[in-house]
């Protein structure tokens, strides 16, 4: 049986997790795109919140029903092959949603500093 403390060992995280999703600065970059186009694009930021929702739903789901995350569920469930092919495209999926922060943080070094841009970058990814 699942007590207290150890549902609330997942809620924490999952609660990060879904704070994170929901970024205020996503939002607002999507609404601006959106009202450029008169709101035409406004379906696309419904859809990504609903999908991210499901997908936050069954991974909530799988840790309390089977007690493990997802990667320990594939790695029991999956060959190794696709194993190593799910890990790489989750790690090209960090490295995708890490470039935007590590040049938007050297554009801000370079102006409030005047750090080259460059030298940024490195500062950045070293502090990434």
């Amino acid at each position: 049986s699942m007590s207290l403390w150890r549902l609330l060992v997942y809620l924490g995280p999952g609660f990060l997790v879904a704070i994170a999703y929901i970024d205020p600065g996503n939002f607002d970059t999507d609404i601006r795109a959106g009202s450029m186009y008169k709101y035409q694009l406004m379906w696309m930021l419904s859809l990504a919140t609903i999908m991210g929702l499901i997908v936050q739903f069954l991974a909530c789901k799988l840790g309390l029903v089977a007690e493990k995350d997802l990667a320990q569920q594939c790695r029991e469930s999956y060959p190794k092959g696709l194993n190593f092919f799910l890990w790489i495209m989750a790690e090209i999926g960090i490295i995708a949603s890490d470039i935007p922060e590590i040049l938007g943080t050297a554009y801000a070094l370079e102006l409030l500093f005047g750090i080259p841009l460059v030298w940024g970058v490195l500062l950045t990814a070293l502090d990434t």
